[in-house]
């Protein structure tokens, strides 16, 4: 998978202030390749091409037929032989004979012979024996029989020729790119109508948690809405994958009831909260009672260190931080890029554009790769800046920063007018 250009402080309660190497910790970008190398594409699936948009590609898509599938005119006119059009211009225009007329979809059986023009309508396949077409603003009929031709058209001109857009056997699109709607439409035009794709992976996501709640529940003193779980699944669904959401008690029956529920039907599971480690964080421990592979657990970066990773039954497992910035970060620069790698997309889901820092950014230690909330703005001349976003409420960081400035592994700061990276906040 590739990060490109990438590689605050957790505000969750278990992380420590410590200002420290994270020993026996993974760095970020091995935590990535780490989860690159262990899943999969789940499948294959035949769709309509109009419901494919956005999906990736599992086979090359080729041209059934060329198209057009013939010689076309571009422009309403006057189909003629080039020719007899050689030497006309406004002050002395051609005066041919107009023998006939054809539309898209139409053909006119006869042929151009010199002097003599068919008036054709864009889309129309050329008649026998023309070789350009000239607009009709350049002409001037002057009776149903006659027409004046006030300038030249060399050969070829406004005739679009067989197969000009794709010709049969083109690759129109290549296995493992993203279906655009372009690239549809000229699918289309080349005689497909299913294309093969990768299926999307089935998700569950478990909360975990005596004090979370479902929201619409009735609340109690102590507990929270599972706004966590909103947010993930918002994320997945703005990249069309389904998922199913169920909320555990903090206790190992519960948990393992959730997790053995789901695994059949899913081809990911998330948890979020009880990953930390503590004797009230269970979920790794039922996860070993019930004979996962772990691939790591903790990261260096924050927010969202706690986050682990493994396999299950074949199966991707993510175990995210309970914090709301943590269980973010985790989820958006770990689980999601490797969700969206099972459906055949390798690229990273955040977007990136390049921004003037109008702040010095401090990062927590080289050994850490740190990302930060931040807001993007564009000025009149196009060009970004960014900045920190600098309200401490977490929820309120989630749902108003546009963007996330990330210091990488190596480096102590980012220095204010250095023009870095940042990730948009976007689909």
């Amino acid at each position: 998978m590739n990060l490109g250009k990438w590689c605050k402080m957790s505000d969750m309660e278990k992380e420590t202030n410590e200002i420290d190497e994270g020993t026996g910790y993974v760095g970020y970008r091995e935590a990535f390749e780490l989860i690159s190398s262990n899943v999969k594409t789940v499948g294959v699936e035949e769709m309509p091409l109009a419901l494919s948009v956005g999906r990736v590609a599992a086979a090359d898509i080729v041209a059934d037929v060329s198209y057009p599938s013939s010689d076309v005119t571009l422009k309403d006119g006057y189909a003629v032989v080039s020719a007899d059009v050689a030497k006309a211009s406004v002050r002395h225009p051609v005066r041919l004979n107009i023998i006939g007329s054809v539309y898209a979809g139409g053909k006119y059986e006869g042929e151009v012979k010199r002097g003599s023009t068919i008036k054709v309508c864009s889309g129309a396949p050329i008649p026998g024996g023309a070789d350009a077409v000239v607009s009709e603003e350049l002409c001037e009929e002057v009776s149903p029989a006659e027409v004046l031709i006030k300038a030249d058209a060399a050969k070829g001109r406004n005739v679009l020729i067989a197969g000009g857009e794709v010709k049969k056997g083109d690759i129109i699109v290549k296995m493992g790119e993203k279906l655009l709607p372009g690239y549809l439409g000229l699918a289309a035009a080349a005689g497909i109508n299913r294309v093969s794709v990768y299926r999307r992976p089935r998700i569950a996501v478990i909360g975990v948690g005596d004090e979370v709640v479902a929201p619409g529940s009735d609340l109690h003193p102590g507990q929270l809405y599972a706004s966590n779980l909103v947010t993930m699944e918002a994320w997945l669904a703005s990249f069309g994958i389904s998922c199913v959401s169920s909320i555990a008690n903090d206790n190992e029956a519960a948990i393992r009831s959730e997790l053995t529920g789901h695994i059949r039907d899913a081809d990911v599971i998330l948890t979020s909260g009880g990953a930390w480690g503590s004797e009230r964080d269970l979920v790794i421990g039922v996860l070993d009672k019930l004979g996962w592979r772990e691939v790591f657990h903790h990261v260096r970066m924050g927010p969202g260190k706690g986050i682990a990773f493994g396999i299950w039954e074949g199966k991707p497992v993510y175990c995210l931080p309970g914090g709301p910035a943590s269980n973010e970060m985790a989820f958006l620069q770990l689980a999601l890029p490797g969700i969206l790698r099972m459906g055949g997309d390798i690229g990273h889901p955040l977007p990136t554009v390049s921004a003037r820092l109008v702040e010095n950014v401090s990062g927590r230690h080289p050994a850490w790769t740190e990302f930060k909330d931040a807001v993007l703005s564009r000025d009149a001349n196009g060009n970004y800046s960014v900045r920190l976003y600098k309200n401490r409420s977490r929820l309120q960081a989630i749902a108003a920063a546009n963007c996330l400035i990330c210091v990488p592994e190596g480096k102590n700061s980012l220095a204010s007018g250095e023009v870095i990276p940042v990730q948009v906040l976007a689909p």
